[in-house]
Order: C-alpha cells, then sequence, then structure tokens
C-alpha cells in the first residue's frame, strides 16, 4: 500500500476521512502535548546557554572577583567576552556548582 502522507503531499487524489469526535479530540491532545513538550525543551536549551554577568556568578558560587580570575586561567569556568563584557554561561555555572562544593577565595576545592 502506497504511504497515505505521500498521497496527501502530491494531491494527486481526493481523499475522506471518517473520524469520529473523539479520535478527534485525542489526535488534537496529542499534538498539543507534543508542541508543548518541544517548547519546553526548547526553553531550557534556551536558560542553559543564558550568559549570566560576573556578579551573578560570584553571589551563585559565593567567590570573590579573584577567585573568577583565577578559574578562568586555570580552564575551570571560562569567560565568554560579548563586546568589552565579561560573562559566564549558566550550563558552566551550573556543572560546577554540581560538581564540587562551594570553593574558598583561593579558587581551591
Amino acid at each position: 500500500m502506497t504511504d497515505l502522507m505521500q498521497i496527501i503531499s502530491n494531491g494527486a487524489a481526493n481523499v475522506k476521512l471518517e473520524i469520529t469526535g473523539e479520535d478527534l479530540r485525542v489526535f488534537s491532545d496529542e499534538l498539543i502535548n507534543r508542541a508543548i513538550n518541544e517548547v519546553a525543551l526548547a526553553f531550557r536549551a534556551a536558560d542553559e546557554e543564558r550568559l549570566l554577568s560576573r556578579e551573578e556568578v560570584k553571589d551563585m558560587c559565593g567567590v570573590c572577583d579573584a577567585t573568577l580570575w583565577h578559574w578562568n586561567k586555570r580552564n575551570y569556568l571560562k569567560v565568554v567576552k560579548v563586546g568589552s563584557k565579561v560573562r559566564y554561561r549558566l550550563s558552566d555555572v551550573k556543572r560546577i556548582l554540581g560538581g564540587t562544593s562551594k570553593t574558598g577565595g583561593n579558587g581551591s576545592k
């Protein structure tokens, strides 16, 4: 049997479908749930790549400017330059917070 989607996309045949109201409701619910899941994934991905200021990172990690400087030099938490501003990826900050306890002012674990 030829693929139904191919027949519909070609537009070569007239197709009539007969469905119940319940079938239509279930189909629409599935489409809505799929759309909600895709949007939620996109928001999570965008949130993970959100850029944080130096002050936000210091507050989250409980460290000072010198520690952030040392972390950058040791490639522990690399900065992202946006013009002349220094930013940090939220996903990188979450990685170090999940992998270690809060650090002291000298950047040691």
